[in-house]
């Protein structure tokens, strides 16, 4: 019994420490990765490891919190995809912390929107869809319908 639960607890680990923070944002996605890199060099002082704005993405080494001798570092990766239709601007905006519990990954996601929204402004609204055509019929009109001249 006490394997079994030790077998379960090795195997469902990895997938515990791989949750990712998602947010969707209605900026253009040149602005969220400028912003991105900014954001993760200057306001969270890590490192930039690898990056490639036509794919969006940024690959990062954090020095960790805790000021121990070891001086352990934190890797993660901010991601953006374009997500929907033409005409709108939707990005969908990813983080993955290594080592880092689910409520960090979400405290940086939650940071970067504000910072996104303090330097950009509020998102713009999407478009609103074009009013549907009015009913056209092929039918003659219903001479009982017609209006009475009289």
């Amino acid at each position: 019994m006490v394997r079994a639960a030790l077998v379960a607890t090795v195997l469902l680990l990895p997938l515990a420490a791989s949750a990712k923070a998602q947010a969707e944002l209605s900026y253009r996605l040149e602005e969220i990765y400028s912003t991105a890199l900014r954001y993760v060099r200057v306001e969270r002082n890590c490192s930039i490891t690898d990056k490639d704005p036509e794919a969006a993405f940024v690959m990062f080494e954090c020095p960790s919190s805790e000021g121990g001798a070891d001086k352990k570092v934190s890797r993660g990766a901010l991601e953006l995809f374009h997500n929907g239709p033409r005409g709108r601007d939707a990005v969908r905006l990813q983080v993955s912390l290594s080592d880092e519990p689910h409520g960090a990954e979400l405290r940086w996601v939650e940071l970067f929107e504000r910072k996104l929204r303090d330097e950009r402004g509020a998102p713009v609204a999407p478009p609103k869809p074009a009013p549907p055509p009015p009913p056209t019929s092929d039918k003659a009109p219903d001479p009982a319908t017609r209006p009475n001249p009289f």
